[in-house]
């Protein structure tokens, strides 16, 4: 996996370089560490040492000109990544004023996208949120990628809705959801075949549903489930609804994760 990194001065620097040494250590290929600025080679190379990457994996050192964004940006532009790793680049407060926003360089950014936040952990359990349509399988694939390296399991989750539970007219809502998982909708299929990927790569994966709003049971099953990872899918849709729906939950979930969160992304066709 060619794995950019952004190497600055941020408020979550030392979480950043903490969470993605066994990254660069087990799953990176090759690495490159980016800095924003003139004057900041020094940085960079205290940086590649702490993350310590074994021999075969190739590492290049750049600082470019410009923020944090724009340094970011154009080394993602000069060479195709797998994966871009970043922290906030601004404090809690700062959130409210203009400038250099991760949110905002997750959402230009081509390759998926891992942002560093809340409490960092080593990555032993991930918890994948899918809504059972075909971009599970992107999802999947960059998470076996991940995982299978970092001898992690996998739990894939689908939020079933409430007008979906209220149609099925049963009285008994887990019920339900596991009817749902077992069925043979499209959704279920999928989700079925994506744990099977896994599965068939090497990597623990349990399936699970829960039923209400997107938003809020994907961040109440990571109150609950001792998880070290969110996956997220932001992908290209044909709908420009769809599009402004996705970016919500996208922003809500980066907003108020209490973990780590990778948004995946597919390349254009």
């Amino acid at each position: 996996m060619n794995v950019l990194i952004y190497a600055g001065p941020a408020p979550s620097r030392e979480h950043v370089i903490q969470f993605s040494t066994p990254i660069a250590q087990h799953v990176a290929t090759s690495l490159t560490l980016v800095i924003g600025g003139a004057g900041q080679q020094a940085l960079l190379t205290a940086t590649a040492a702490q993350l310590n990457p074994p021999p075969g994996v190739s590492v290049e050192l750049r600082a470019l000109p410009g923020n944090a964004q724009v340094a970011v940006l154009t080394a993602a532009r000069e060479q195709t990544y797998d994966l871009v790793i970043l922290g906030r680049l601004r404090k809690p407060l700062g959130r409210l004023l203009p400038g250099v926003r991760s949110t905002a360089i997750a959402r230009r950014l081509e390759p998926s996208v891992l942002r560093v936040q809340g409490t960092v952990r080593p990555i032993r359990r991930i918890l994948v949120a899918s809504g059972g349509d075909h971009h599970t399988f992107a999802d999947v694939d960059i998470t076996a990628r991940l995982a299978g390296p970092l001898d992690a399991t996998v739990t894939l989750l689908h939020v079933v809705s409430e007008q979906s539970l209220l149609l099925e007219g049963l009285p008994s809502r887990r019920g339900t959801i596991d009817m749902f998982l077992s069925e043979d909708s499209p959704e279920a299929q999928t989700l079925r075949q994506a744990a099977a990927m896994l599965r068939n790569r090497g990597v623990p994966c349990e399936l699970k549903g829960r039923g209400g709003s997107v938003l809020d049971e994907i961040l109440a099953e990571l109150r609950v489930g001792n998880y070290d990872m969110l996956v997220i899918g932001a992908h290209r849709v044909a709908s420009a609804l769809d599009r402004i729906l996705l970016e919500d939950i996208t922003n809500d979930l980066l907003d108020r994760s209490p973990l780590p969160v990778l948004v995946v992304k597919e390349p254009a066709a």
